[in-house]
């Protein structure tokens, strides 16, 4: 076989001004295209997607190609994905160390086709003049794609002569690292770069689809009986194939007249060869109706051509990867072309900016409106720099999740309040101790209010304060202290008035009368200590006051003094006078990771909405002195008693407090029903615009729930039903996704609820009185 210099082959002359010069004259711009996530996109998004690609080839000019290129590359994680020095960050790095994932890089390149096929090398003056032409081309390219940027769906960024070098090496190399070195390129039937071996399959005719073809194809894994999971018709092909490849999309943007003279010619050939076969007659039909429709509509015509190119380092590898993407053709019902004698010509040609040269027998015809859906629209999850780490759905590769920062900036959520539903078994409480343990990493302060012990190991870890109320040996609280009387603003009286009325009320209404005059008495209240130093401010002396003054004429008209009294006497000098009357203050202000647990009195019908509204308001004291750093409340389940009646007015002060010092409340539950079904209920979904939930597959009777009052789309619903065990939906504004909850076994240990485990875990902590040595032995025996 006679050899060819690379040079003599290689189609590109020079990269000028950030611009692809071919050898015959062909001017390409390029841009890198950053894609919507992998199963984030709906039917609705897929299509408004297809039509700005159509309006994209609509907006260039004739003698246009459009070549896409999308790069898969197998990798391995060699750096660090966690900082810091603590046990569970150290041991993500070590669980996600070389562990397998998939990248991928798209761009795009635009070329003028000089037609006249000026050759650079042999006229010069003529390329001149030639260019002062291209100024045009480059001003309707550049309108164009920023007509395209601004969508909400991608990002474009122009690359420059250095970053188009790069995509070239890893063309030319078959590798993510962009080599500027060329290796030996054989092409006998079968592609060989350097030591990687590969096959090139095209699309290259109609005859090679199926009869018909949408924009979207249902996935059967993640959709259910009641939804359908719809993702991009081409998606099997690219993000869908797990092996190095490189898919290549190329529309000629000809003129209309070429192009219906090439119709014209097959339709007299097929209608005169109809009568011969069957087939013909179809493929007639087929042409006859596209003519028919595309003149009806208006519709562009475009030439087209697409490939795949896959490779690997050994040849039984390439033999499953050649198996595993014949099986993806077939699942979409295509039979592509096996490339073997054109692939010198099919590989050179479709290197960036050169895709002027593909040979015509290796295009067909098409519409500009139909030519979308055979463009890859995704790409893999895109992480955070930080926030919560979790893993994509696909391959199991790392992403973090920023649910703090970045959907603000973005615009997509005004406040970063959460829900969090998790039906029984699904493990709402192992994710809700992966947040926080990353969080408390990540510098935030963490408070917890909690209902069985499911946060006690990761506080021992991390050394935090554990209070576990116990009413032999209540906590004691003063919620009416203050050190300085600016501290009593309106926020601390809207809290103290819900206070008092629940102590009085329980959950009986009360009258807004009462109400009010429960205000008037707060207010007098604090005039009254302001001056007379001589006063502690606790409950008792608030009992006190009442008793002894009034604040209205005729008040009693309105308020039941006595009855207020027989209700509050219990805190003011009977059984539970401990609580409310402290005069030392829980300081909690230094402490970065606080757990209250509630289970001793979970079913006490006052102490627990009482102290539970108690520690809150401790906490609420706690993050106002500390307003520039992050706080996370997560309240697990013990939300429910401080929901009801006069109680949702705090659950309004609570969420307009955090907010206002940078912080969050993250409120957990089993089922949406628990928060639809309370008076607080409105409140907390209105001041909330995140959501996280885990599998629903059990619970579909709530789909209309969720649309009606969660305000899911279709989209939505369809991917929170997709989840199965350890994935969690996230909806974040109007975004949603879906990810894994992949942990490393340290993770694993300090998370679990199981009971066998923990019993051992707890055997060796006290044994050794510390958590990291527990849970790293539990690890290295288990």
């Amino acid at each position: 076989m006679k050899s060819e210099t690379i040079e003599s082959i290689f189609p590109i002359y020079a990269i000028e001004d950030d611009l692809i010069v071919s050898k015959k004259g062909d001017i390409s711009v390029a841009y890198k295209l950053t894609l919507p996530q992998i199963y984030s996109l709906d039917t609705e998004d897929i299509n408004r997607i297809n039509q700005l690609f159509d309006k994209l080839i609509r907006s260039l000019p004739e003698n246009t190609v459009i070549q896409k290129q999308d790069y898969f590359f197998i990798d391995s994680i060699k750096e660090g994905i966690s900082k810091g020095d603590h046990m569970l960050c150290r041991s993500d790095n070590k669980f996600f160390y070389e562990k397998p994932t998939l990248s991928h890089e798209c761009y795009l390149f635009i070329t003028k086709d000089s037609k006249k096929k000026i050759g650079i090398t042999s006229s010069p003056k003529l390329y001149e003049k030639y260019m002062e032409e291209v100024d045009s081309f480059l001003k309707v390219v550049s309108a164009s794609m920023s007509f395209l940027a601004k969508e909400d769906y991608f990002t474009i960024q122009k690359i420059n002569t250095d970053e188009i070098l790069e995509v070239i090496g890893k063309y030319f190399s078959l590798s993510n690292s962009g080599e500027q070195s060329l290796k030996d390129l054989f092409f006998d039937k079968r592609l060989q770069v350097g030591n990687q071996v590969g096959e090139m399959y095209a699309i290259t005719s109609y005859d090679q689809l199926p009869l018909t073809i949408e924009s979207t194809k249902k996935n059967i894994d993640f959709s259910t009986q009641k939804t359908d999971f719809q993702i991009p018709f081409i998606q099997p092909i690219c993000l869908g194939l797990e092996c190095n490849h490189i898919y290549n999309q190329v529309i000629y943007i000809d003129s209309s007249k070429s192009i219906f003279s090439k119709l014209k010619t097959k339709l007299n050939q097929f209608k005169s060869l109809a009568i011969l076969s069957k087939e013909n007659e179809v493929t007639y039909d087929q042409i006859d109706k596209l003519v028919s429709d595309s003149i009806e509509k208006e519709l562009r015509f475009v030439n087209q051509h697409f490939n795949i190119i896959i490779w690997n380092t050994s040849e039984d590898r390439l033999e499953n990867n050649k198996h595993q993407l014949e099986n993806s053709f077939k699942e979409l019902g295509i039979v592509p072309y096996q490339i073997k004698f054109s692939l010198k010509d099919l590989y050179i040609n479709n290197a960036p900016g050169a895709a002027v040269y593909i040979p015509e027998n290796y295009k067909f015809i098409g519409i500009s409106e139909q030519t979308p859906i055979f463009l890859n629209l995704e790409s893999y999850y895109k992480g955070n720099k930080d926030g919560i780490l979790l893993s994509d759905r696909k391959n199991g590769a790392p992403v973090r999740l920023d649910l703090w920062d970045e959907p603000l900036k973005r615009g997509l959520i005004v406040n970063r309040n959460r829900l969090i539903f998790g039906p029984s078994g699904t493990g709402k409480s192992f994710l809700i101790n992966h947040i926080a343990s990353q969080y408390y990493e990540q510098g935030h302060h963490i408070v917890m209010i909690d209902i069985g012990n499911s946060y006690k190991k990761l506080c021992q870890l991390v050394k935090g304060q554990y209070f576990a109320y116990d009413p032999d040996m209540p906590l004691q609280f003063n919620p009416f202290y203050f050190s300085e009387i600016a501290e009593v603003n309106n926020d601390k009286k809207v809290f103290l008035t819900s206070l008092i009325l629940f102590l009085w009320k329980g959950d009986d209404p009360c009258m807004r009368e009462e109400k009010q005059i429960v205000g008037l008495y707060l207010d007098a209240y604090y005039d009254h200590l302001s001056s007379d130093s001589s006063l502690f401010p606790c409950m008792s002396s608030f009992y006190e006051f009442v008793d002894k003054n009034t604040v209205l004429e005729d008040e009693e008209r309105y308020f039941d003094k006595i009855s207020f009294q027989l209700s509050i006497r219990d805190f003011h000098d009977g059984k539970y006078g401990q609580i409310l009357n402290s005069r030392k203050q829980i300081n909690l202000v230094q402490e970065r990771f606080i757990v209250f647990e509630m289970d001793n009195i979970k079913d006490h019908p006052v102490l627990f909405p009482l102290v539970t509204m108690l520690c809150i308001d401790v906490v609420m004291g706690k993050i106002r002195k500390i307003p520039e750093v992050k706080k996370s409340i997560f309240i697990d389940e013990c939300w429910k008693p401080i929901s009801k009646g006069e109680m949702a007015q705090f659950i309004k002060y609570l969420y307009k407090t955090v907010r206002k010092f940078y912080g969050e409340v993250a409120i957990a539950t089993q089922d949406v029903e628990d928060i639809l079904d309370t008076p607080a209920g409105p409140a907390m979904i209105n001041n909330t615009d995140t959501m996280i939930l885990l599998s629903h597959k059990k619970k579909m009777a709530a789909k209309d729930k969720f649309a009606q009052f969660l305000s899911f789309s279709e989209s939505d619903l369809e991917k929170l039903f997709s989840t199965d065990k350890r994935e969690v939906f996230v909806k974040v504004g109007s975004v949603s996704n879906v990810y894994k909850v992949n942990v490393s076994p340290e993770r694993y240990a300090c998370y679990s609820s199981n009971a066998d485990e923990n019993k051992l875990i707890y055997d060796i902590y006290n044994e050794k009185k510390n958590m990291k040595l527990a849970l790293r032995e539990f690890v290295e025996n288990n």
